[in-house]
């Protein structure tokens, strides 16, 4: 795909997870964060459309991608995604009650 982002200007990383100054950063590669969805949940997503997914959520800022391997894999810091995921999904939550209070009351 085209809409990939641009190389890093940081260095490549050897390991799958990379080091980084922030010690409360989560950070993964995607073949990683399909492990562990595995170990999780029982089934094995396709790579290729797991990252694809992630590369979406990072156009949105939900995620941040950090560096690329040597092995050529992201990664990705998932530091903040659980309250930025959360915040969407309360606005969202919240837009969607408001229309249907305001179509509740013109009824």
């Amino acid at each position: 795909m085209t809409d990939r982002p641009p190389s890093p200007p940081t260095p490549l990383s050897a390991s799958p997870i990379a080091e980084t100054d922030r010690e409360d950063s989560v950070l993964a590669t995607t073949s990683r964060l399909n492990e562990t969805i595995e170990n999780a949940l029982g089934f094995r997503l396709d790579e290729s459309a797991l990252e694809e997914f992630l590369f979406e959520l990072d156009r949105h800022d939900y995620l941040e991608w950090v560096t690329v391997t040597r092995r050529g894999e992201y990664v990705w810091d998932l530091s903040d995604s659980p309250e930025r995921i959360a915040d969407a999904v309360a606005d969202a939550l919240i837009d969607r009650v408001q229309s249907w209070l305001e179509n509740d009351s013109e009824g």
